[in-house]
């Protein structure tokens, strides 16, 4: 069995298991997500109650206006246990893989909370761009396996 590690805010969670809050339409980016974690991460397993979950993945598209969907996806959240680590994805939605968006993390006040921006479009999904790589990478870089020693 491979377990995993989530390191947020220099605190360590140990496990394997996800429960997602999927805000708006981001299916096709979950599809995305989840497929680039489990080929970096095999073994990651989403789960149906919050309870029985290591971290909490947020899907957050914007469709209006930044501060009001992060606060969405945020009261969401708040309704799960605050010792739950979570990682929340903003998704900018362009036609632009240059284009600078503000960092959602400002808005973001509650612990264990990892934040990542990222740049979609919504007939292709993900775009291709060094913001998303980096995300992506934050991510993976969350659900790192863990060694175990056999005694």
């Amino acid at each position: 069995m491979i377990w995993n590690r989530l390191r947020t805010n220099n605190e360590i969670t140990e496990g394997k298991y996800y429960f997602i809050i999927e805000m708006g339409k981001s299916h096709i980016l979950r599809k995305e997500i989840l497929g680039h974690l489990q080929k970096h991460r095999p073994g990651s397993t989403e789960v149906h109650k919050v309870e029985d979950c290591n971290v909490i993945l947020v899907f957050c598209p914007i469709v209006s206006r930044a501060g009001t969907d992060i606060d969405a996806a945020l009261n969401k959240l708040n309704t799960c246990p605050a010792s739950k680590p979570a990682i929340l994805m903003v998704f900018h939605h362009s036609f632009d893989p240059d284009k600078i968006v503000p960092d959602s993390s400002r808005f973001i006040n509650r612990r264990n909370t990892l934040t990542v921006d990222c740049l979609f479009n919504e007939d292709v999904g993900l775009l291709t761009c060094n913001r998303n790589e980096e995300a992506l990478a934050k991510i993976v870089c969350q659900f790192k396996p863990k060694v175990r020693i056999s005694q």
